[in-house]
């Protein structure tokens, strides 16, 4: 069997919403999301399926995927680990996103031929699953408490184990206490409707200051959130330390880091509790699991994170389930109720879990003739500093 082409297809799924900054009125949140799926062909009639979705990523992504043909079309496509570090063996610069995020579209299609090859799941073939089932928490909103509550009861309701919103989003100042204000009576809303024995998380989205991030956790703890996720912007291990150091609440970081190099530094030192890999960009599901591996010597937990599509969510799922030491998965109720409409696939939530499918590869048949019929419409760039020189969220 030999890989004989590859295929992408980018296309275009509206949000069905429209968020703009307050001041600027400039356009935050895109009316639609593009999405990135990879085709590996092979001349035995297999295919598999990868995903390279990223934002504003995917034109340069999917240029890569074409230009890295080459280095695909005749091979073998079973032994995936050496083909994707061949791959990366013949790049003489230091990946990055765009790199990472291509090899882990060719790493779970890889690995889905595989595992229709063998007709078992991926999680399989990569030694077996520890676990049948995977946490899962979904997503809500903070703008007033009573929606808040609301949102986080009706994530409850579907079946999750806990809601994920994002504090400090009307944030226009480095030190603007009114946010952290409206930030705690919605944390403290839902908890009121979602009991005790349901995860609150809370994503800043790297927008705060280390200063506010550590007052903001201070008044959080009381609330038990399960962790306060990006307290301050990647980049700074400096930073994140002192927050780590401060904060009564854990800390969960990770999404916007590609490689193991980059990851060694918060291991090593420490500097959160739990991490976020996300497996559209840090080159697959190998380096997903190896992350864990190494985090686990230090007895950090994995968190993985996903903003990506139902490829993206097969592909942490398989590593989710060989990583000894996974605590929970990152899934938008929203995203995942449309999903149906891109992939077919068992995928059910309930009792705070999503069951792992037994089906053969990645376990999802893409609806192939539908996407390739949708529009795509690049994302609006936008402005990521306020006025005073603090950063705004995501």
């Amino acid at each position: 069997m030999k890989i004989s082409a590859i295929r992408t297809y980018k296309f275009s799924v509206p949000t069905g919403q429209e968020i703009r900054d307050p001041d600027s009125g400039e356009l935050l949140c895109s009316t639609s999301k593009p999405w990135l799926f990879l085709k590996i062909e092979t001349d035995a009639g297999l295919c598999g399926w990868g995903e390279g979705t990223g934002e504003w990523l995917v034109p340069g992504v999917e240029a890569t995927l074409h230009d890295w043909a080459v280095l695909l079309e005749g091979r073998d496509p079973l032994p995936v680990s050496a083909i994707c570090d061949d791959i990366l063996d013949r790049i003489p610069w230091r990946p990055g996103p765009v790199f990472g995020t291509a090899l882990s579209a060719i790493n779970a299609a890889l690995y889905d031929i595989a595992g229709k090859a063998w007709n078992v799941p991926v999680h399989t073939v990569l030694g077996g699953a520890r676990r049948q089932r995977v946490r899962v928490y979904g997503h809500c909103s903070l703008d007033d408490p009573a929606s808040a509550a609301e949102q986080a009861r009706r994530v409850q309701e579907l079946g999750f184990a806990g809601v994920k919103g994002n504090p400090l989003e009307t944030r226009t100042w480095i030190r603007d206490r009114a946010a952290i204000e409206l930030s705690i009576e919605c944390v403290a809303a839902m908890r009121e409707a979602v009991g005790d024995d349901f995860d609150l998380l809370l994503d800043a989205h790297g927008s705060p200051s280390a200063e506010l991030s550590i007052d903001f956790a201070r008044r959080l703890e009381s609330y038990r959130p399960l962790f306060l996720e990006e307290p301050v912007k990647a980049g700074s291990i400096e930073a994140l330390l002192e927050v780590a150091r401060n904060s009564p609440v854990p800390i969960a970081t990770g999404e916007k880091l590609v490689t193991v190099r980059d990851f060694i530094p918060l291991i090593q030192s420490r500097a959160c509790a739990y991490l976020q890999p996300d497996v559209a960009h840090c080159f697959g599901i190998d380096t997903l699991v190896e992350i864990g591996r190494l985090a686990d010597l230090e007895r950090m937990h994995m968190a993985p994170h996903n903003a990506g599509g139902p490829l993206t969510l097969a592909a942490s799922l398989a590593a989710d389930a060989v990583t000894p030491n996974f605590l929970i998965q990152e899934l938008s109720q929203e995203w995942f109720a449309r999903f149906g409409d891109y992939v077919d696939s068992d995928w059910q939530v309930r009792d705070g879990h999503l069951e792992l499918s037994d089906r053969p590869g990645l376990g999802v048949e893409v609806k192939e003739s539908d996407i390739a019929k949708l529009p795509y419409e690049p994302l609006p760039y936008r402005q990521y500093r306020h006025v005073d020189g603090s950063w705004k969220g995501w």
